[in-house]
């Protein structure tokens, strides 16, 4: 299909906008049934939900046929609800605390009496959900602030229990560097990041780096974590940040908090020195100033919110040291302003707008054992933003409609440090190239090539809700659609390798790279239902996705490898229609809204923005691996040193093309739980998981086959045992045409996800709280059929390569469950005090041992491609379990309605020093520690709210 049916599609897109107003979901919801005394059911009762969080302070809905009622679009707060009907006596249930993204019920037993004379009955709020088969992790302020983290939405969505953060984050050290959440076997790039509802994920490496959002604007944090609706494509974690509004009363608070080198101690062992860690991860100073103020413009009618954050490190990366000697230091800082505005329009009519303003910069961006001054790379930004507008109408009690309008826009450059970039084509440009070695694990003279990322993604979204007593029926459109600019530039247009010093081979690069691509319509089509029979609620719905990328013609400058280059535009890469059925069940099985059984089935499609396009554009930058011998030993990569090319195309014409009628990535979650309240305020969860991955990609060399490889055994050097290595021969080398493909062998590709589950949460006296649980899960991966490589930006596609199946079917080996543990909470104690704690206990990542063979292991010396094989199987080489121990105590001063707090948080209060990441990369320093976690960490901080 062509461009005109991409067109098309999006002029029906923009019609449905016409016809159904925007926005995603609603908040969260008050629902129940009203009978009377004698256990008949009522129609017609009229129930008000009353709330300050309610800028129109109330919502009314009215009971159907079978007594049932729905109030839906509701803020998080505390609620009074009240039932009335003529004949009846009037009952208010007062103290409701509505949490977000949740469904409380409400059920009433009206009393004959007069409409004027009024009951109220104070309880607690119902904490299971028996209407939705999702399992949600609800983080309040309160407790946001009592527990000790580095207040960011990744370590906030890090608490709930199957989620997994990529990296360590100990005491704030690294708030300013996004950590990636991994959830039930899916990447990061699954996730899906909501403010208030609409997604506001950006288009960076497709989706998987997030905006940095401001820390004060969140009144809650939302962490969904199974069983995404209709209105979510992906199924990864789902986390909603409901933003702070103002208010009808002036409100305001402020967050200072510091860390400074002597408040850190010391984990370095003598172990660890002698395995070569010669200084550990620790901080120079960390700082956090948030401040924030809101209220109303005009009483019931105009609101603001405002923000400014200020956050500031420096951090000690291990092995990284200046020339004098002095450790090296990865510093950055970011500040971020954020200001809100909501309005009451009409009594039925409300408007929001929101824009979030950071600017980040960060020196020195480097990771273990780089030259800081020299191969470290510099961030600065171009313009980084997000926003958003939002309009709600109550048009009937039934009939409730949203639109909205966002924008994330993330436009950076990764640049070389002063003085490193050299003019093209001088002779200091040439020497200047950057140098790693792939044994030691060090990069010196230059960074990787400088990248400047322009990404501008907007969104659309519209939908109608129409809720009735038993039924909440809701549709809606989503448009994501916006450019993607990419500029890789290099000295000397390659980076040299070295092996323990010694020469070995050349990364070739086709810079100067500009490439385009243009996001025309991530779009998205759904219904979704949530449908009571008597105590059994459905929950089905179906989405319907239509995915297009293009790429932009481009003429691009000659380089050192490359000659001018020319490339027509190339629409619609791909176009994809597809439709994702979704459908879950919930069971109230005691009736009393105590128990949950819950069942799901659910199909996700694999999210993307433009990875997928990039793999095939023409002006995306590509690299060929080449050998090297530095023959005259000036250390310098001539054109007479360097072997011939893997690829004869190289840089003339893309190295891979997608098959015509590839498909689609998705993935088929199914989820069985059960959800028991034990007793007042204290629940327990019970899920088991199973994701099966489909479409799976495979890829193909169409003028290389396995027969082209000779194959021959050598020792391995870890233990002895034969190693089979596979030699391209020499009359094939270079010959490139790579075609990805759908597998549709399942014996040779396919992924799948197991994963128990065991959680509880338990509100305690006093207004303590405590949550946590225990996941233990699996994942088998077969990939015998040459698995195209996931799409990372300033990487390409080798040739399809036979060493690469050595342990490709994992259902044949001994992959173990792992599993993570959590616990979380808050509670005060006597003299005014608080305290905070939050364990995580994480299994140890898996290791390999990758092993470059040497160029004199091939018979004859006769290598014609680098080969790397790992030489032990997956599943039985992991780092030790990472178990971190934080600890906060406040002291909590109040007057009127001024509340100042003083705390102290220590962070690793253990003092673990266990590895995080160490070398797989088999020499001398196999198994050498890279990173390890932080020593123990202090910090002060204020607290003030009014």
């Amino acid at each position: 299909m062509g461009r005109q049916t991409s067109g098309t599609i999006i002029v029906s897109a923009v019609i449905a906008f016409a016809a159904i107003p925007f926005t995603v979901s609603a908040q969260s919801a008050i629902s129940g049934i009203v009978k009377d005394s004698g256990g008949g059911i009522l129609p017609g009762v009229t129930v008000q939900a009353a709330s300050t969080a309610l800028i129109e302070r109330v919502r009314v809905a009215v009971s159907d046929e079978q007594g049932r009622y729905t109030i839906v679009d509701l803020r998080p707060g505390l609620y009074k609800v009240t039932f009335a009907l003529s004949g009846f006596a009037t009952l208010v249930r007062d103290g409701i605390d509505l949490p977000s993204n949740f469904t409380a019920t409400v059920n009433a037993e009206l009393k004959v009496g007069a409409l004027e004379e009024s009951i109220t009955v104070s309880g607690d709020a119902p904490i299971v959900d028996v209407q939705s088969t999702q399992h949600t992790a609800i983080l309040k302020r309160d407790l946001m602030d009592a527990i000790p983290t580095g207040r960011t939405y990744a370590q906030l969505g890090a608490l709930a229990v199957g989620v997994k953060p990529n990296t360590q984050a100990v005491g704030g050290a690294r708030t300013a560097t996004q950590q990636r959440l991994l959830l039930h076997g899916l990447p990061a790039t699954d996730n899906t990041i909501d403010v208030d509802g609409m997604k506001m994920n950006s288009m960076y490496l497709g989706g998987e780096t997030q905006p940095n959002h401001n820390d004060a604007m969140t009144q809650e944090v939302t962490v969904q974590t199974s069983s995404p609706g209709a209105e979510v494509s992906a199924g990864g974690v789902h986390i909603n940040l409901i933003p702070r509004e103002g208010g009808n009363a002036f409100s305001g608070s402020s967050f200072v908090g510091f860390t400074g080198s002597s408040f850190q101690g010391h984990n370095l062992t003598q172990e660890l020195q002698d395995k070569g860690l010669r200084q550990g991860d620790a901080v120079d100073y960390v700082y956090d100033v948030n401040v924030s103020a809101g209220g109303p413009i005009k009483r019931d009618r105009l609101w603001f919110f405002g923000s400014y954050r200020d956050i500031g490190n420096a951090n000690v990366i291990a092995n990284s040291f200046y020339p004098d000697g002095r450790p090296g230091l990865y510093d950055q800082r970011l500040y971020q302003f954020t200001v809100r505005l909501t309005s009451q329009l009409t009594p039925r009519n409300k408007l929001t707008a929101y824009i979030d303003r950071p600017i980040k910069n960060v020196p020195h961006d480097y990771a273990s054992g780089t030259d800081v001054l020299t191969a470290a790379r510099r961030r600065t930004d171009v313009l980084y933003y997000t926003t958003a507008v939002k309009w709600t109408s109550t048009v009937t009690n039934k009939l409730l409609l949203e639109a909205g309008w966002g924008g994330t826009v993330n436009a950076i450059n990764f640049i070389y440090q002063p003085d490193v970039r050299k003019p093209r084509g001088s002779a200091d440009w040439f020497s200047s190239a950057s140098r790693q070695d792939i044994v030691l694990n060090t990069r010196t003279t230059a960074a990787v090539p400088e990248q400047h990322d322009y990404p501008y993604l907007y969104m659309l979204t519209s939908s109608a809700s129409y809720v009735t007593g038993s039924h909440s029926l809701k549709t809606g459109v989503q448009w994501r659609y916006g450019p993607y600019w990419r500029d890789f530039d290099s000295n000397a247009d390659l980076i040299q390798r070295y092996r323990s010093g010694v020469p070995d081979s050349v990364i070739v690069y086709n810079t100067p790279t500009h490439s385009r691509e243009h996001l025309n319509a991530d779009l998205g089509f759904y219904v979704q239902d949530s449908w009571k029979l008597r105590r059994l609620t459905l929950n089905p719905g179906i989405r319907f996705e239509y995915f297009s990328v293009s790429i932009e013609p481009k003429s691009i400058e000659p380089g050192r490898f490359v000659g001018f280059r020319q490339f027509p535009e190339m629409s619609n890469l791909p176009e994809w229609f597809n439709v994702a059925p979704r459908l879950g069940a919930v069971y109230d099985l005691t009736g009393d809204a105590k128990t949950a059984l819950r069942l799901g089935v659910n199909r996700y499609n694999k999210n993307d923005t433009t990875n997928f396009t990039l793999r095939y554009n023409p002006a995306s930058l590509q690299s060929d691996t080449r050998n090297w011998s530095d023959s005259n030993r000036d250390d310098i990569a001539q054109e007479s040193e360097i072997g011939p090319s893997n690829n004869v195309n190289f840089g003339a014409a893309p190295p891979r093309h997608p098959d015509p009628n590839i498909k689609r990535q998705y993935n088929i979650e199914y989820s069985v739980g059960v959800d028991r309240e034990l007793f007042s305020g204290v629940s327990v969860t019970a899920a088991w998981y199973r994701r099966v991955f489909y479409n799976l990609e495979k890829q193909i060399n169409t003028l290389v086959s396995l027969s082209d490889y000779t194959a021959f055994q050598t020792a391995s050097p870890l233990d002895g045992e034969p190693v089979t290595i596979y030699n391209l021969n020499r009359a094939k080398q270079g010959l490139v045409d790579l075609i990805d493909t759908t597998s549709t062998d399942r014996d040779k590709s396919r992924q799948t996800f197991d994963g128990l589950e065991v959680s509880f949460s338990a509100q305690l006296p006093r207004g303590g709280s405590v949550f946590g649980g225990l996941s233990s899960e699996r994942t088998i991966t077969v990939a015998c059929e040459g698995l195209a490589p996931q799409p990372l930006v300033g990487t390409t596609a080798t040739s399809w390569d036979p060493n690469t199946f050595r342990y490709c079917d994992q259902s044949q080996l001994n992959i173990p469950f792992r599993s993570d543990f959590k616990l979380v909470g808050a509670y005060p104690i006597p003299l005014g005090l608080q305290v905070g704690a939050n364990f995580q206990s994480y299994a140890g990542a898996p290791l390999a041992v990758n092993w470059a063979v040497p160029a004199n292991v091939f018979p004859g010396g006769q290598r014609t491609q680098s080969v790397t094989v790992n030489l032990v199987p997956p599943g039985t080489k992991y780092l030790k379990r990472w178990n971190q121990v934080d600890v906060s105590l406040r002291r909590i001063f109040g007057v009127g309605r001024v509340r100042f707090d003083a705390s102290l948080d220590v962070f690793n209060v253990l003092n673990s020093n266990v590895v995080l990441s160490e070398n797989q990369n088999f020499g001398a320093s196999l198994g050498a520690p890279l990173e390890i976690l932080q020593p123990r960490l202090l910090r002060i901080s204020t607290n003030l709210k009014f």
